[in-house]
């Protein structure tokens, strides 16, 4: 018999988000469609993670190689992108987009990508083009979302949040599996998950942090329910993953609510959680989170955040279901992007 308790996380009651109630969790029919659809079946497997690529003349210059790197590792099943695929002082006009989507049509295997911040919410900045961040929310959504399908020359095929009729938006969700790990994107950004600027953006939101709350209890039902062996969670921000453990009321003021979540269904989970992110260019592999309640480790939540910026490289995941350590994680050197270095 299937379980499906749904766990409110602690204190997400309080939030400013849910102060009318707690959002819709998982509507039975779609969660059904989603257990039919996704079943584990143990494999060994690898995959790889970029973000926060394509920065100015530089990055868009090193690009080809970086790709090509990829596209080499013909063992590697799909790839992520953890969004910023530009840098946050450059143009969010239409032909920015257009260049990207055909790169990114360029991969040889399947590429999901989730939005960045770069891309849309400081798309207001001057130095932009001082665009309606909103509007081109909008446009990116058509762009690189128009259907159920990755991107990427060889495609699969995605569950989108969009199947549930009440977060026909939220395109950008997804969800996938191979072999025993359930995958899914997280629209969750940097600037403050685009909480904060003025009342328009920040009922754009609470919307989305209420569809983020269906979505993480949507994809921890299904992995409890389907005895999936882990989870990778793929988005573009880093809350406050710095170097230093912390809790999730001391991460920035827009991830709270959605990390509060995160939280409660990795302790319900009880399983690996990879958490893959980017937005401060750093790689790094560690556990970061602290309960809430009892100040010590979680021990079954991994970050990796992905090189970026100036670091032109990607990151190659492994995973064995018959090892302790589920996932292996690799920093693939570039070597053609590595810095010219004066001596000291």
């Amino acid at each position: 018999m299937l379980t499906r308790t749904l766990v409110l996380p602690l204190l997400i009651a309080a939030s400013a988000v849910f102060a009318q109630g707690p959002a819709a969790g998982p509507d039975p029919s779609i969660l059904q469609t989603l257990l039919n659809r996704h079943r584990p079946t143990p494999q060994r497997f690898e995959f790889a993670a970029i973000g926060d690529q394509q920065y100015g003349a530089t990055g868009i210059a090193k690009w080809p190689a970086l790709q090509a790197s990829i596209n080499r590792s013909t063992a590697t099943q799909f790839l992520v992108h953890t969004g910023d695929i530009k840098s946050g002082s450059t143009l969010c006009d239409d032909a920015m987009f257009a260049s990207r989507l055909r790169d990114f049509n360029n991969f040889e295997m399947p590429m999901i990508l989730t939005p960045g911040d770069n891309e849309w919410t400081d798309c207001h900045r001057e130095n932009n083009g001082s665009y309606d961040s909103l509007e081109r929310l909008r446009y990116l959504r058509n762009i690189f979302y128009p259907n159920n399908q990755s991107l990427g020359r060889r495609k699969i095929t995605l569950s989108r949040q969009s199947e549930d009729r009440r977060y026909a938006n939220y395109v950008e969700n997804s969800m996938w599996s191979q072999g025993s790990i359930l995958f899914a994107t997280v629209h969750l950004v940097g600037s403050n998950d685009n909480l904060g600027r003025n009342a328009e953006n920040d009922a754009e939101w609470r919307e989305r942090t209420a569809a983020n709350f269906n979505w993480l209890k949507t994809i921890f039902s299904v992995a409890r329910d389907n005895e999936f062996s882990g989870v990778v969670l793929v988005m573009q921000v880093n809350p406050g993953f710095d170097g230093v453990r912390v809790r999730v009321s001391q991460l920035d003021s827009g991830l709270r609510d959605s990390f509060f979540v995160i939280e409660d269904e990795t302790i319900t989970f009880r399983k690996p959680v990879l958490l893959i992110h980017g937005d401060s260019h750093v790689f790094r592999v560690d556990k970061p989170l602290l309960g809430g309640r009892s100040g010590l480790l979680v021990d079954n939540l991994t970050r990796l955040e992905v090189p970026g910026s100036g670091d032109v490289h990607w990151v190659r995941v492994t995973v064995d279901p018959a090892k302790t350590q589920l996932f292996g994680v690799e920093h693939v050197d570039v070597v053609e992007n590595f810095f010219t270095q004066t001596r000291p």
